[in-house]
């Protein structure tokens, strides 16, 4: 049995979510159709609109998901045996993942369509970035002795999680993993040796 903190899904609910989700991480939520995801896994318009109303509705379903599965991806780096360079790294391959997908960061992208979304959504958003800032700070926390950085965790937090995701929407247009690799370096150069 699931956890109660996932929503439960049917087959075509989720089925939906799936194909919305990489539709939304390609080419964002202004591009996707209702008609063409209904298309794609073979039902009809009025079935998407069953499950969502809106498409402010999907738009919540996909940031509960995709915050779910970063709450279990962080969690299973805090409680990796790694050291902090090894638990930054893994956290930075987060994004070089999504990168080598060709696709955005599902909440990055949204953020970037902010006035096609409600406020519910706008606040799902807010908490996924801040529970990844405080992800970060209880990371540095534990790990004082290894940083050398003079800015403050919250700070350091804010910038790695910027850099991040900007790093994707840059190196998408050059077709490269420069700024990636460029946000790399920058934050494990703030490691003691």
């Amino acid at each position: 049995m699931l956890p109660k903190a996932y929503p439960v899904m049917t087959d075509n609910r989720t089925k939906l979510v799936d194909a919305a989700q990489d539709r939304v991480q390609s080419s964002g939520l202004k591009a996707l159709s209702f008609r063409t995801l209904a298309d794609q896994i073979g039902i009809k318009s009025s079935s998407v609109h069953y499950h969502f109303p809106e498409k402010a509705d999907l738009a919540q379903a996909l940031i509960e998901r995709y915050s779910l599965s970063m709450s279990d991806s962080l969690s299973a780096i805090s409680n990796s045996d790694a050291d902090l360079r090894g638990k930054l790294e893994a956290f930075i391959g987060i994004f070089e993942a999504v990168a080598r997908r060709d696709k955005i960061c599902l909440c990055g992208m949204l953020t970037a369509e902010v006035e096609l979304l409600s406020d519910t959504n706008k606040q799902a958003l807010q908490v996924f970035f801040h529970d990844m800032e405080h992800w970060l700070c209880s990371l540095f926390d534990a790990h004082l002795a290894e940083m050398k950085s003079p800015l403050s965790h919250l700070s350091l937090a804010k910038a790695m999680i910027s850099g991040l995701e900007g790093a994707l929407l840059v190196d998408r247009v050059a077709g490269n993993t420069h700024c990636m690799n460029a946000q790399k370096k920058l934050f494990l150069s703030m490691l003691i040796a």
